[in-house]
């Protein structure tokens, strides 16, 4: 490996099978010489790290990962050239990251029945370790709980009379909160309980009920005006607001200042979701009707998502194929465009801006909202065997989120790869994984990891080491 001087005879380094190269970091650290160097074509990523490592004079080694105009190499770097139909004759231009490892699995939770959806509080840049009970998860047994990472309850809300599908934390500089949404067809906000000044409130509204041991929370804010089961919420605690979407056809506005709300028009469902037990709460609750009912879908709602850089904005998917675009100031509807396939869950890669959607056709679609409605499709990722139901962002890397599968699997992408980095299975460290329970939730933070939620009644937490987020060039 060597700088080529001017004059080599390019042709001879082509005949041996070489190529030059020139490398590049965004993290100044690890930078290395701008210089072209002269590398075997058969290098691969493994290859060249090697290369980057030798240069830096690591003590250790540093998995990289390597980049050709953007896109990720995953193959030699001859195989490269021939499908970009390249000559070798040229430089290559090799941006290098740190690689991230393969998560390993780290605790699981049982639950009595399956586990919908799984949330965890976001991290605290001030923060050296995670909070007391960062985990968040909602049960189909209709009961909210969260979780230490050592696996112990730290409180559980009851209350819901049906099977729960989303939960959220809700969070603000004053206080935590905690969202749900069931099949009962209400939407509940709950008071994070970690403390009895928890459940003080400013508003003088009405306090949560807990029981004598203090591990129940047993009554909440209740939110009613869906017809049918709420499957999907989002929060944005800055604009106190919140989305829901429903198997009505309807996308829900809500407003979490409960004296602003208006007067619920539907009462509180009674059980539903079958005839297993659940736990209710003694004390009774008025309900608080939606800010709007925005209707336009034709079918059920399957998930909704406020814009990450404009709050005002709000984005929904359906099993009609559709996603949506609203005008949260108006409930107004300003764009939809079409797909060919029922989409399950939505979410916003904001430094790219990009919609990621999960379909019932087994990948993951990237969409601009910005460009034409005929240009529905940007980029297709496949991997999964079974419908895409749920999305998490990376807490690092705006390239990359994780999705969750009833194939029992969740995967982590990196939109500039065409494959998954990593798959991961559902089951204990020394248990054979089940391919049959589907998962039904995803969520990830640097300082807990990727956590997620499925049919075998479990949460479970896998743990990556080597996460390095880089920044995208910015869009003008």
């Amino acid at each position: 490996m060597s700088a080529l001087e001017n004059g080599q005879d390019v042709a001879d380094a082509n005949a041996a099978g070489q190529i030059r190269i020139r490398l590049s970091t965004r993290e100044a650290n690890l930078a290395v010489p701008d210089v072209p160097l002269l590398v075997p074509l058969s290098l691969r990523r493994y290859g060249l790290s090697e290369i980057v490592n030798h240069l830096l004079n690591t003590d250790t080694p540093i998995p990289f990962d390597f980049l050709i105009n953007n896109e990720l190499l995953r193959t030699s770097l001859e195989d490269y050239i021939v499908s970009k139909g390249l000559s070798a004759e040229v430089i290559i231009d090799l941006e290098y990251t740190r690689s991230i490892l393969p998560p390993s699995f780290l605790a699981s939770f049982a639950h009595p029945d399956w586990v919908s959806s799984v949330s965890i509080i976001q991290d605290d840049a001030s923060a050296s370790t995670p909070k007391a009970a960062p985990i968040l998860s909602g049960c189909y047994d209709g009961v909210l709980r969260t979780w230490t990472l050592s696996g112990s309850v730290a409180a559980e809300y009851a209350g819901h009379t049906g099977p729960i599908k989303s939960v959220k934390w809700l969070e603000s500089a004053s206080e935590r909160r905690l969202v749900s949404a069931s099949m009962d067809r209400s939407i509940r906000i709950w008071k994070s309980k970690s403390a009895a000044s928890d459940f003080d409130y400013d508003d003088n509204e009405d306090e949560d009920q807990v029981d004598a041991d203090a591990t129940i929370v047993k009554a909440s804010r209740v939110f009613t005006g869906h017809t049918a089961s709420v499957d999907n919420i989002d929060v944005h605690a800055g604009s106190h607001r919140i989305l829901s979407a429903s198997s009505d056809g309807k996308v829900g506005l809500w407003t979490t200042i409960y004296k602003q709300s208006p007067d619920a028009t539907l009462p509180v469902a009674s059980q539903v979701g079958g005839t297993k037990r659940r736990r209710k709460s003694s004390t009774s609750v008025t309900s608080k009707g939606p800010l709007s009912m925005m209707s336009s879908h034709n079918g059920p709602v399957t998930d909704v998502l406020f814009d990450r850089k404009d709050s005002t904005v709000g984005y929904s998917v359906s099993l009609d194929h559709t996603i949506k675009t609203w005008d949260l100031v108006t409930s107004s509807l300003v764009d939809s465009r079409t797909t060919g396939f029922a989409l399950l869950c939505i979410a916003h890669l904001p430094q790219l801006s990009l919609l990621c959607c999960g379909s019932s056709a087994r990948h993951v679609t990237l969409h601009d909202p910005r460009v034409s409605a005929d240009k529905t499709t940007s980029l297709t990722l496949y991997g999964h065997n079974n419908f895409v139901v749920d999305i998490a962002n990376s807490p690092e890397s705006p390239y990359m989120f994780a999705t969750a599968s009833y194939d029992s699997t969740v995967r982590i992408w990196d939109v500039r790869a065409e494959r998954s980095l990593y798959v991961i299975s559902r089951g204990t460290a020394s248990s054979v994984p089940d391919s049959t329970k589907k998962v039904f939730g995803v969520d990830w933070t640097k300082s807990v990891g990727i956590v997620s939620a499925g049919e075998d009644k479990r949460v479970q937490v896998n743990r990556g080491t080597g996460l390095q987020g880089d920044v995208p060039p910015t869009n003008k």
